[in-house]
Formats: C-alpha cells, sequence, structure tokens
C-alpha cells in the first residue's frame, strides 16, 4: 500500500474535481452573467474547504497533550468546522446581497443553454462527489481502520 491508497486517492480525487468544477462554473457564470451558477460554484467551494479543514482537524486532534497544550489538539476539528460555517455564512450573506440587486434591477442571462449544461454538469459532478465521499468518508469507517481518525 503506498502514501496515497484507499480513501486519501478517493479524496484527493473529489478535491481535484471540486477545484475543476469550481473553475468551471465560476468562468461560464461570469461569462454567461448567472448569479444560480456563481452560487453553485461557491457552493462546491464551499465543500472543498470543509473537506480540507475536516480532513486537516481530523489528523490534527490526533495529537496527544504535552506540556505547552495540555489538552492535546482535540478540538482542532471544532475550530475547523466552525471557520467553514462562518466561511458559509459570509457567502450566503453575499448571495443574497446579490440576489437583492438583481430583483431590484434584474439583468439578462447570457448563453443561457451553454449555463444550463454547465449546471447539469455540476450536478453530475455533485452526486459523483457525494457518493464517493460515502464510500470513503470518515463517518462510516470499518473498525480498527487507522486512517479514520477514531
Amino acid at each position: 500500500m503506498g502514501r496515497y491508497s484507499g480513501r486519501s486517492s478517493r479524496l484527493i480525487l473529489m478535491c481535484v474535481m471540486s477545484i475543476v468544477l469550481f473553475i468551471v462554473e465560476i468562468s461560464v457564470a461570469y461569462a454567461g452573467n448567472s448569479l444560480s451558477l456563481a452560487s453553485d460554484a461557491f457552493a462546491v467551494l464551499s465543500h472543498l474547504i470543509s473537506m480540507i479543514i475536516g480532513l486537516f482537524g481530523v489528523r490534527v486532534s490526533r495529537i496527544r497533550w504535552h506540556k505547552a497544550n495540555t489538552y492535546g489538539f482535540s478540538r482542532a476539528d471544532v475550530l475547523g468546522a466552525f471557520g467553514n460555517s462562518v466561511f458559509a455564512s459570509a457567502l450566503m450573506f453575499s448571495i443574497f446581497v446579490e440576489g437583492i440587486k438583481r430583483f431590484i434591477s434584474p439583468q439578462k442571462t447570457e448563453k443561457a443553454l451553454f449555463v444550463l449544461l454547465v449546471g447539469i454538469i455540476g450536478l453530475f459532478c455533485n452526486v459523483i462527489n457525494y457518493v464517493v465521499f460515502m464510500d470513503c468518508c470518515y463517518c462510516r469507517s470499518p473498525q480498527g481502520d487507522t486512517e479514520a481518525g477514531k
């Protein structure tokens, strides 16, 4: 078994797929003037950040305590979840403000068919990420799995 096998390789695949999907969706959203596609792109970015923070939190929370930090890093995953929720709240607020501006001054979506096609591709990528995540996530790890952080 190599360093990147099993769950790690699947999570890396999910991260790479999320990065590519974010770049494509945000580019098409900008070109097509689509707020809905831009909000989905930032939702993908939020999921990517939460995957990275979650993995980092699980890895860091395994560090045991010593004299300098008597509690260890057992609360690192909670702090990571807090940071992600702050990011998600700021994202929702900015989308809400942009939606209000678009409601007051409607704008036409350019290249609507292309925006729709990219949105459908994004939906399929999100479903694939969900299936891969449920297959390899840390919430359903088998007993004795050292990579699960339990």
